[in-house]
C-alpha cells in the first residue's frame, strides 16, 4: 500500500510539473483549477467551454471572474522552467469577453529577480479572438505568468468582468529588427510601441501600393509627448553606432502639414535615463520627404550626445514623435506616416528592390534569403547586371563581384546590403546571413 501511495504521489508531482509549461490548452487535465493562484479579487477556474464557436471549438477553457479587490486583480500560474524568448518571442492566447472593445489585458511575467509587463487590447466582444504579447529581447529569467484582465478597473462580478481564455503558447513573431528598417521583410518583427496616446500600425503606403509603412494617428486625446518606438521595448538587435563624427539618422516621413516638428530620440532599452534627442521640421504639405536628424544638434533641455558618449552610454532604441510639443486637443486628430529608418544617409537608389532600365521596372530576386552559405541573384526581363557589391550596415564594402552566385558562408550572422548595378541604375536589397 505504501508503494502504491508513493507512486501516486510521484505521478502527481510529475503531472504538476509537466502541466505547468507552455503550451497550455486545458484539454489534458494537467492544468486544473488548483493550478491557479488567485490574487486581489480574481478567481480562476477550468471548465467546459461555454462558448464553443469561431476560432475556439475546444472542450475545456479557463475562466477568470473579477469581483472587487484591486484594479490589478487576477490569477497566476507558476511554470516549472523559465521562458526562453530567443526564438519564440511572442506569447499568444485566445480570449473571449463581453467587455467593451479596447479592454486592456495585461500579461505580467515574474522570476526570482525582476518582472516585465505587456498590454494588449481586445478588438472583439462576445467572440473568441487571439491576442499577442511581444517579449522580444527579454531574458530567460521568468517562470510565473500573471493574467490581469480589464487592467486598471475594479471588477464587479458581472459578465463584463468575466473572461474566458485558452491556448496559451509561445510563437515566433519575426527576428528582432535592426537598422535600416524598411518594414518590407516579413521575417522581421515590425511591432511598434506607442505611448502618450499615439496609435500606430503597419499599413500599405497610401501613395505606393507596393510599399509598407507605419501609420501613426495622434488623436485628440494624445499628449504633447505622444510618440512611437520603432520596434518593441527591446529596441534594435545591435547598438546604433553613433559618434561625434557619425551622428546622423534619416527617416522618410509623410505629414499633412509643412513645418511640423518631428523629434527623434535614441536611448538604451535597458536604461531609459540614457537618451539623446534631436528635432527637425517637415517642409512639404501632404507628401513624402526624407528628414535628417543630427544628434550633435540636440533638442533643448535634453542631454548632449558628447556627454552620453563620454559616460560610455550606448543606444539601441529609437522613438519618433510627430508634432512634438503640441497635444491632440490643440492640433485636432492628425495622421502621419513614416518609413525607411537609416543610420547615416540612405543610399542614392532609384527604388529599393527594383532595377530600372529604359524606364521599365525589372525585379531583382535574391534567393534563398536568409541564407547560411550562398545567395543567388536573378533579374526578370533583364540579364545585364554589371556589378554586384555587398556592404555591412556601417557601409564597409565586403564583396565585389559580377557573379550571380555569391558565397557568404565566411560572413558573420547579421544584416547586409546587396547593391546591384543595371546599366548605371542601382538597386539596394537587404539580405540576412543566418
Amino acid at each position: 500500500m505504501k508503494k502504491i501511495i508513493s507512486v501516486i504521489i510521484f505521478l502527481g508531482i510529475i503531472n504538476f510539473l509537466i502541466g505547468q509549461n507552455l503550451p497550455i490548452n486545458f484539454e489534458n487535465g494537467l492544468v486544473t483549477t488548483s493550478t491557479f493562484i488567485d490574487f486581489d479579487g480574481g478567481v480562476a477556474t477550468v471548465l467546459t467551454n461555454p462558448n464553443s464557436s469561431g476560432i475556439n471549438l475546444s472542450n475545456s477553457v479557463a475562466k477568470i471572474v473579477r469581483n472587487g479587490g484591486t484594479t490589478w486583480s487576477g490569477s497566476k500560474i507558476i511554470l516549472s522552467s523559465n521562458l526562453d524568448f530567443s526564438i519564440k518571442n511572442i506569447i499568444s492566447m485566445k480570449v473571449y469577453s463581453s467587455a467593451p472593445v479596447g479592454t486592456t489585458i495585461k500579461f505580467k511575467l515574474e522570476g526570482l529577480v525582476g518582472s516585465v509587463e505587456r498590454d494588449a487590447q481586445t478588438t472583439l466582444s462576445n467572440e473568441w479572438e487571439e491576442l499577442k504579447w511581444d517579449f522580444t529581447g527579454e531574458p530567460s529569467s521568468f517562470n510565473t505568468l500573471f493574467f490581469m484582465f480589464d487592467y486598471g478597473n475594479i471588477g464587479n462580478g458581472s459578465a463584463n468582468s468575466t473572461f474566458l481564455f485558452d491556448d496559451i503558447q509561445q510563437v515566433f513573431g519575426g527576428y528582432q529588427i535592426d537598422l535600416p528598417v524598411t518594414f518590407e521583410d516579413n521575417t522581421f518583427n515590425y511591432t511598434t510601441t506607442d505611448f502618450g496616446g499615439s496609435l500606430s500600425q503597419k499599413v500599405v503606403d497610401p501613395v505606393n501600393a507596393n510599399n509598407k509603412v507605419i501609420k501613426v494617428v495622434k488623436p485628440t486625446s494624445a499628449a504633447t509627448w505622444a510618440g512611437t518606438t520603432i520596434g518593441t521595448p527591446a529596441g534594435f538587435s545591435s547598438n546604433i553606432p553613433l559618434s561625434l563624427s557619425s551622428s546622423i539618422m534619416t527617416v522618410r516621413v509623410w505629414s499633412p502639414n509643412a513645418g511640423t516638428p518631428i523629434r527623434l530620440k535614441v536611448e538604451d532599452s535597458n536604461d531609459p535615463t540614457h537618451t539623446c534627442e534631436t528635432e527637425n521640421n517637415t517642409s512639404i504639405n501632404g507628401g513624402w520627404e526624407t528628414i535628417t536628424f543630427d544628434f550633435t544638434n540636440q533638442a533643448p533641455g535634453t542631454e548632449l550626445l558628447s556627454i552620453g558618449l563620454g559616460f560610455g552610454w550606448t543606444y539601441n532604441m529609437a522613438s519618433i514623435f510627430f508634432n512634438f510639443g503640441t497635444d491632440g486637443s490643440s492640433a485636432g486628430e492628425k495622421t502621419y506616416y513614416f518609413d525607411d529608418v537609416w543610420f547615416g544617409s540612405p543610399p542614392n537608389t532609384v527604388n529599393l528592390d527594383e532595377c530600372i532600365w529604359n524606364n521599365n521596372k525589372q525585379n531583382v530576386i535574391i534567393f534563398p534569403n536568409p541564407s547560411k552559405e550562398n545567395i543567388n541573384i536573378q533579374t526578370l526581363n533583364y540579364i545585364g547586371i554589371v556589378e554586384i557589391q555587398l556592404f555591412d550596415l556601417l557601409g564597409n564594402n565586403i564583396i565585389n563581384s559580377c557573379s550571380r552566385n555569391l558565397s557568404i558562408k565566411h560572413l558573420k550572422k547579421g544584416i547586409y546590403i546587396l547593391k546591384t548595378s543595371c546599366d548605371g541604375n542601382i538597386s539596394e536589397i537587404k539580405i540576412i546571413k543566418d
